[in-house]
């Protein structure tokens, strides 16, 4: 089909067609013919000409007015991005993680900081095994806080977080999981290590501006680890079982990672009045991780146990802690399969609120975690609205799926 030429609008019988054309129309305005022109649109046509004009000034109006109200592009950018980034939409801004430039205290503990200052460095979470074959771990003691995560077909993972503290021996080092940026926001900053995972994840861990992504399957990440010999398991079963790193090699991959984590938790010296004594809490994730923690008074820490046989280190020691968190969270299959068919990972919701049980000093608090946004930090309130406390120290967090029956027993 050819195409059309343009129609023009014709006057009220003056002119001769050429006179209304484009070039015509030119050759009028050109030499003096525009009142002829206007003369000959006709009286509604001038009436029509006005009355586009008075709207197209009316809309020039409006526009400047927008922009000068504004402050200019530049300026209402700016001050739309700053809402975003520090109030989350109508958060209050006192739920969001609280800068810290430098302490006396270890930000994740409470404790004294080992050289006088909390070290000038971000957290640091390292991915660790947890099904049968991957244990006794190294490195879980010397980590500030330890997130036991739901991961596919019953067995659980860790995450393990240092800041303060050193491990010269961490693994073996896993594979990352959906849950681990996701419990990790409200962090700031943080380097997360793992060892490869599935395609989706590893990108979308490399692509979140505030993870510091050291992914142990890539150079030049992959330097921070290796295949660790040893005769005693789980190392000596061989890859994947023999990956392991340490602290040092951790941080100086991110030399100028400077940020400290917010303070996660409200400390108190003893546990606040409407407490309850606890001396056993059962956390039976399945029949592979039957979580027992027993409170010892001698010790004054919290031991860990698979049913009744003691969880240990490599050293024989068994594993401890100054407090627990129980997040009891709803959870849900996600898109893929980890690690074969029908072995789809277990999404837990860290977001919004549930039950939440606190254990310290051998006595237990009950009462509600509350998250509004993957920003903000989880905060345990009691049924009074009252904040819930730990004990300076070491804490394990277990992230408990509802279908999980959390017992404790005095």
């Amino acid at each position: 089909m050819s195409e059309q030429p343009p129609r023009h609008r014709r006057g009220n019988g003056s002119g001769n067609g050429k006179g209304n054309g484009r070039s015509g129309g030119r050759g009028d305005a050109s030499s003096g013919g525009f009142g002829r022109w206007l003369a000959g649109l006709g009286r509604r046509g001038r009436i029509s000409l006005v009355v586009g004009a008075v709207i197209f000034v009316v809309l020039v109006g409006v526009v400047l007015a927008a922009v000068l109200s504004s402050g200019g592009t530049k300026g209402g950018t700016k001050s739309n991005s700053s809402t975003t980034s520090s109030s989350l939409g109508t958060l209050p801004s006192t739920s969001l993680p609280q800068v810290v430039t430098n302490s006396k205290l270890c930000p994740l503990t409470g404790l004294p900081a080992p050289a006088g200052n909390a070290p000038q460095r971000p957290a640091l979470a390292v991915k660790i095994g947890n099904d049968p074959s991957s244990r006794p771990q190294s490195g879980l003691d010397q980590a500030d806080i330890v997130y036991e995560e739901m991961a596919e077909g019953g067995i659980t993972r860790y995450m393990a977080v240092y800041q303060c503290q050193n491990a010269p021996l961490i693994g073996p080092v896993r594979s990352v999981r959906w849950d681990d940026w996701n419990i990790l926001e409200p962090y700031r900053q943080a380097i997360l290590a793992y060892s490869g995972g599935i395609d989706p994840w590893m990108q979308e861990a490399a692509t979140l501006p505030w993870i510091y992504n050291a992914n142990g399957s890539f150079e030049p990440t992959a330097n921070a680890y290796y295949r660790y010999s040893s005769s005693s398991p789980p190392a000596s079963l061989g890859a994947p079982y023999n990956y392991y790193t340490s602290t040092k090699a951790l941080w100086g991959l991110f030399p100028d990672a400077k940020t400290l984590p917010p303070r996660l938790f409200k400390f108190s010296k003893t546990p606040p009045a409407g407490t309850t004594v606890a001396r056993t809490v059962s956390i039976p994730f399945s029949g592979a991780s039957p979580v027992v923690w027993e409170w010892s008074r001698t010790a004054n820490q919290w031991l860990r146990f698979y049913d009744t046989k003691p969880d240990v280190d490599p050293a024989g020691t068994q594993l401890h802690t100054t407090n627990i968190v129980i997040q009891v969270v709803k959870t849900r299959f996600g898109p893929y399969n980890e690690s074969g068919p029908d072995s789809r990972d277990v999404e837990s919701l860290t977001v919004g609120s549930g039950t939440v049980y606190v254990l310290r000093n051998g006595r237990a608090e009950t009462g509600t975690w509350d998250r509004p946004g993957p920003k903000n930090i989880t905060k345990f309130i009691f049924p009074d609205g009252k904040p819930i406390t730990l004990a300076r120290g070491t804490t394990w967090w277990e992230v408990v799926p509802d279908y999980v029956t959390v017992t404790i027993k005095k």
